[in-house]
């Protein structure tokens, strides 16, 4: 009777494992490194269009804290609290002027306009077209298509693409 026990105890645990290796093998085999797309935004520290100026996000008290800095000096500048962190998907500095683009799946796109060496909220200003938000379905889909989105310059890369004809 216990040996009885004891076969049907194996083959149960045989059983299951062999079935949940089938479920993990299928469920591993469909799975594919997925890039997260950001859209013309970063997190990364990023500078404006002439390097005059960079900026930093930080997490302070949940909240995102954009820091901006004269490159020349690492003098702090000027400092904005657009959105709670958890929220939070990246600036974009605008490609010719000062202006920093924030992005947040709460509150969505707001524009701080630089007046001064400050940076202020404006919430009358649309974005430029070229700058693509991570939730813009005609690019968010193509992953072919990311590469041609202007992003904010960063120390790795970003600015305006580069025309392939020219």
């Amino acid at each position: 009777m216990k040996r009885m026990l004891l076969v049907c105890l194996m083959l149960m645990v045989l059983l299951c494992t062999t079935a949940c290796s089938g479920i993990i093998a299928r469920v591993t085999a469909t799975k594919t490194p997925r890039q997260r797309f950001w859209g013309s935004y970063t997190g990364e520290k990023t500078y404006s269009y002439d390097h005059k100026y960079y900026a930093i996000q930080s997490v302070e008290d949940r909240m995102i804290k954009v820091s901006i800095f004269l490159v020349s000096s690492g003098e702090l500048i000027d400092a904005f609290t657009p959105a709670r962190s958890m929220d939070f998907w990246g600036i974009c500095w605008e490609r010719d002027t000062y202006n920093i683009w924030t992005q947040s799946g709460d509150i969505g796109i707001y524009c701080y306009v630089c007046r001064d060496g400050k940076w202020e909220r404006n919430d009358g200003t649309k974005a430029p077209s070229y700058i693509i938000s991570r939730w813009d379905e005609n690019y968010r889909n193509d992953p072919e298509l990311w590469d041609a989105i202007y992003m904010s310059p960063t120390d790795h890369g970003g600015g305006i693409p580069v025309d392939e004809d020219g």
